[in-house]
């Protein structure tokens, strides 16, 4: 099969090989000059199992009004009205009650203690 790999950082890269391992034609692009020049950028490779956490939190709204106003803010948010801008503003708000995020939060643990023992099975691939 021939498949693309957008982006070039960490995740796209290892993905990129481990699809060419098993046969694939595999072509990495991405919008920068060179790899991990986003957010895999200066992060070490860090994969932080344990570490995981929904954006969508309470006290997130607040927060992201302020981060409207910053230069250098944690999300980015350039607002537009649009449909696709509204559905994903309301999706985004509705998962930020205490209920949704622990909801949210056990999802993505329990996906992450899955990655990591997934990992654990393969550390020695390259």
């Amino acid at each position: 099969m021939k498949v693309i790999v957008l982006g070039a950082g960490i995740v796209g890269v290892t993905t990129a090989y481990q699809l060419a391992k098993t046969g694939h034609e595999v072509t990495v692009v991405d919008r920068q000059p060179g790899p991990a020049l986003e957010t895999s950028f200066a992060n070490a490779g860090e994969v932080s199992f344990g570490y995981c956490s929904p954006w969508a939190a309470p006290g997130i709204p607040m927060k992201a009004l302020k981060w409207l106003f910053m230069h250098h803010a944690p999300l980015i948010l350039r607002p537009k009205v649009d449909a696709a801008m509204i559905s994903w503003l309301v999706r985004m708000l509705s998962n930020c009650t205490s209920k949704r995020y622990a909801i949210n939060k056990s999802r993505m643990l329990r996906l992450a203690v899955n990655r990591r023992a997934k990992l654990a099975l393969t550390q020695f691939w390259w």
